[in-house]
């Protein structure tokens, strides 16, 4: 996943994006030709479709999620270049925005941003990343769709339009901290798994899946701040789950968690195992990095003929997340 902006490559999938945002309304105000004019005033930066404040989120050249906004300033300014764009259709559909502006402008201050697109299947992660990098005093967007803002804690408004209604935001968040445990017994004739990863052993992890106790510590973490439950809640040990990859499971619980405002910020590991597990550490943070999204740290500890761990008996995973809520 890279945040990138709007190139050529990926203009006519960003526009797209927009129009369907909010594709009722913008029939509504130009008609049949509607995607056509969002195009023009994208590529030609006539407000409020200007290509600079248009974040995009990419995942292997495929646009994932766009967020277009706008200021009080560039809301009041450059209008008159719709003139050249709508043409003969400049006096139905120019009192229209004339009067949309009015309300878009309506107890909006200097120091907040109107969000004007939020779209695609990724739009949580993305709104996340907006927040947390600007720190705007208050966001506002006129929405069709109203469930993504309901869940991420926007104040739902009045309705400033039939087909729309306005949802707001302070631009903030709060940090929130998780721990997970989970120790899995060494057996002969599993695949030994660590964060995705297979690592070369002929010892592996005894459990109802595959036993990946490291990703079953970090999802421990994640969903006992977040859902208040624990990985057996989630994924009972039934047939569906047995065998079933804890990569997966992991991916499963970050997309959940992500679509209720909670974004992982950093995970901090320790593995006491018995097997040396050093050369595989770039190859599990990086695997790990990529499903949470955020930073990940991992240390290895024998145990020193301590603990249970040191005689074969089994690998243990401790992990603290922390984690923002929008």
């Amino acid at each position: 996943m890279n945040l990138t902006s709007v190139t050529e490559e990926n203009f006519e999938s960003v526009a797209e994006q927009i129009y369907f945002d909010k594709k009722e309304f913008y029939d509504e105000l130009f008609g049949d030709n509607a995607l056509k004019y969002i195009k023009k005033a994208l590529k030609e930066d006539i407000p409020p479709f200007i290509k600079k404040n248009c974040i995009v989120l990419e995942d292997n050249a495929e646009v994932k999620a766009i967020l277009l906004f706008a200021t009080k300033a560039e809301f009041r300014h450059g209008y008159q270049r719709w003139f050249r764009i709508l043409g003969l259709r400049i006096v139905p559909v120019g009192m229209k925005m004339i009067y949309m502006i009015e309300r878009i402008l309506m107890d909006f201050s200097i120091n907040d941003i109107y969000i004007v697109s939020l779209a695609g299947k990724l739009k949580e992660l993305l709104l996340y990343k907006f927040i947390k990098k600007s720190r705007y005093k208050k966001l506002i967007s006129d929405v069709a769709d109203l469930d993504t803002y309901e869940r991420f804690g926007f104040k739902i408004e009045e309705q400033i339009h039939p087909k729309l209604r306005r949802c707001s935001k302070f631009c903030d968040y709060e940090s929130l901290t998780g721990i997970g445990w989970d120790t899995h017994a060494l057996v002969e004739g599993r695949k030994l798994i660590l964060g995705g990863v297979e690592i070369k052993s002929d010892l592996g992890l005894y459990g109802h899946s595959d036993a990946d106790v490291l990703c079953h510590a970090i999802i421990d973490s994640l969903v006992g701040i977040t859902l208040r439950k624990d990985i057996g809640a989630i994924f009972p040990e039934n047939d569906e789950n047995k065998g079933r990859s804890s990569s997966e499971m992991l991916e499963i619980v970050v997309r959940t968690i992500n679509e209720n405002g909670f974004f992982p910020s950093s995970i901090d590991c320790v593995i006491i195992s018995p097997i040396r597990l050093k050369d595989y550490r770039e190859k599990i943070s990086e695997k790990l990095e990529s499903v949470l999204g955020c930073p990940v740290s991992i240390k290895f500890k024998s145990g020193n003929g301590v603990y249970p761990e040191s005689q074969l008996k089994g690998i243990t995973t401790m992990c603290v997340s922390n984690v923002d809520k929008i």
